[in-house]
């Protein structure tokens, strides 16, 4: 008798996870591959696609997402032995705080080129295999960001709601072939990155995090194993009804009152 958590299986499949040496992103490749896909792993920097392939037994490419020649030549060869069904658009940059009556055309064009591009690039590169495949899932990263308005981050969240916008046409425009398309959007997560401005203040970090605890109904905070578990629903048949969604993984914080 089959288990209802077979659909969550990713045997034979192949998927292709951008910035695969961040922290979501390894937590990513290392769900899908322990649900049994084959994960090529890329990063902008090649240590760390190499290291993050070979704790998973996977492919390492080095990649910049916001080259859409390089993205598609990627993506053609992990796609060449006629399995990729699942690509994993997670890659992004870490942008400086401007308001914005501040924010200068460099900065805004180097964000939305790293995420929305990305995403964007991926998306075009991914679908003509998806469809020779018969099938399979794109999942994007989005962020909290989409949902509450904190200042300075004018840029950041421009890009990522210009993802989930993507995310839904994209879902409707080849939903009849068998392809879903769907976006996470967690809250935030606590990082050597995220923090990095607490590096010397460690009462400040924690009262840093205690404010993202208290902004959760749930309380506590988002993990990277929190992210990965979604994206691996998001990409497996678990998820079979279930396109042009961005999932919040955030505790609730968006919630209306």
């Amino acid at each position: 008798m089959a288990s209802p958590f077979d659909a969550w299986r990713l045997d034979g499949r192949a998927a292709f996870v951008t910035g695969a040496g961040g922290a979501i992103g390894e937590a990513v490749a290392i769900a899908l591959a322990d649900a049994g896909a084959h994960v090529h792993c890329a990063d902008i920097r090649e240590e760390a696609a190499r290291a993050v392939a070979e704790r998973v037994n996977g492919t390492p490419v080095t990649l910049d997402v916001s080259d859409a020649s390089a993205v598609r030549a990627a993506i053609d060869a992990a796609a060449a032995p006629g399995s990729l069904r699942i690509v994993c658009n997670l890659a992004g940059i870490a942008g400086r705080s401007q308001r914005i009556v501040d924010l200068d055309e460099e900065a805004f064009d180097a964000m939305f080129a790293a995420h929305f591009g990305g995403v964007l690039n991926g998306c075009q590169a991914a679908i003509p295999h998806l469809r020779r495949a018969g099938g399979g899932a794109i999942v994007n990263m989005s962020s909290e960001a989409i949902d509450i308005a904190p200042a300075t981050i004018a840029s950041y969240a421009v890009a990522k709601a210009s993802i989930s916008a993507l995310t839904k046409i994209l879902a409707a425009e080849v939903a009849g072939e068998g392809i879903r398309v769907n976006a996470v959007a967690p809250s935030f997560i606590p990082s050597d990155l995220s923090l990095v401005r607490y590096a010397d203040d460690p009462e400040g970090r924690e009262r840093y995090l205690d404010w993202w605890r208290a902004k959760s109904p749930l309380g506590g905070l988002c993990s990277v194993e929190d992210v990965a578990a979604q994206i691996l629903y998001l990409a497996s048949d678990a998820a079979s009804y279930v396109t042009g969604q961005t999932l919040r993984t955030n505790g609730g914080i968006s919630m209306p009152w």
